[in-house]
């Protein structure tokens, strides 16, 4: 632990859900989901985390045409591909440590937020769309503005349609996907960038890589939320024939006052993929360096099942 000598040992479930969907026809579906995140986990104090349930998501989808579909409820929203990103297909142990830096200051549960969302698929899909208007922080008698969030990204070869986007896909599927994002709500402006790859090796193998960097600025609206840019990097090889991915993940917060403290992470990563993402065990090594302050270590070892 910083600013001990002594390490933190952990046995805990890191996601715990109950997940649900229906359709009603063509044109209306339904997705939820709740969650007890961290359950068991012991803070600095020894308490264990006592395992509180709640809704993680809830998309009520009513679709027109592929290029517009209308969501409503508490959904992910859209600052970068990592942001929309199913946790159940992730690359690494988990998402970037810093995707969802804004969601304390915006009062978001783990990157959602309630509102509204167009979203649509353009030129054979090739062209996604998403625009939301959001609830934010709504201040004294809720008068503040609402949240608006826009985004737009490039699909080539194989595009994606759904709610979430898709971490590593094992050797699959060909992607490559460029886009950008903006949030904004009163002085609180947040802009990113991101890209998605991956290409099919032959024999069952693959590669695949993502990098997101996230400018943020909360200004006097937000000021827990000081000015700063965030970046992921996360990339990994799979080998189809051990079922077997190595994999490497880089995630920086670089602060613009010098009065705040930076921080890098850096990941290296075996994953075993035996039932695929329905069943697969990741082991990663993470050094963390915090300038000024004291650098530290992890090591986890997760066990994820999964069926929807």
């Amino acid at each position: 632990m910083p600013g001990t000598n002594e390490d933190a040992n952990n046995i805990f479930f890191r996601r715990l859900r109950l997940m649900a969907g229906f359709t009603m026809g063509n044109e209306l579906s339904v997705f939820t989901e709740t969650d007890s995140p961290n359950l068991g986990k012991a803070s600095t104090n020894g308490t264990k985390d006592s395992g509180d349930i709640f809704i993680q998501d809830f998309a009520a989808t009513w679709t027109y045409a592929k290029g517009f579909h209308l969501d409503g409820g508490l959904l992910l929203t859209e600052q970068s591909y990592n942001h929309n990103q199913s946790a159940a297909s992730l690359l690494a142990l988990d998402y970037g440590a810093f995707t969802f830096v804004e969601s304390g200051p915006t009062q978001s549960r783990v990157g959602r937020d309630y509102g509204v969302r167009a979203r649509g698929y353009l030129f054979d899909d090739h062209l996604e769309y998403r625009a939301g208007i959001y609830q934010g922080v709504r201040g004294d008698n809720a008068s503040n503005e609402f949240r608006y969030i826009g985004r737009l990204m490039l699909q080539l070869f194989t595009p994606q349609t759904g709610l979430f986007y898709r971490g590593t896909s094992l050797g699959k599927t060909r992607s490559l996907a460029l886009g950008a994002s903006i949030d904004t709500q009163e002085e609180y402006d947040s802009i990113g960038a991101d890209l998605f790859f991956e290409q099919p090796l032959g024999d069952g193998n693959g590669f695949v890589l993502q990098t997101d960097v996230t400018k943020i600025d909360g200004d006097v609206f937000l000021p827990t939320l000081p000015e700063q840019t965030n970046m992921l990097v996360e990339s990994g090889i799979y080998l189809g024939a051990i079922e077997v991915q190595p994999f490497a993940q880089y995630a920086s917060q670089d602060m613009d006052s010098d009065a705040l403290a930076d921080e890098d992470r850096y990941t290296l990563g075996l994953a075993w993929f035996p039932g695929g993402h329905g069943n697969n065990l990741k082991l990663a090594y993470t050094h963390i360096d915090r300038s000024p302050g004291e650098s530290s270590d992890q090591i986890n070892l997760q066990w994820q099942l999964f069926q929807y």
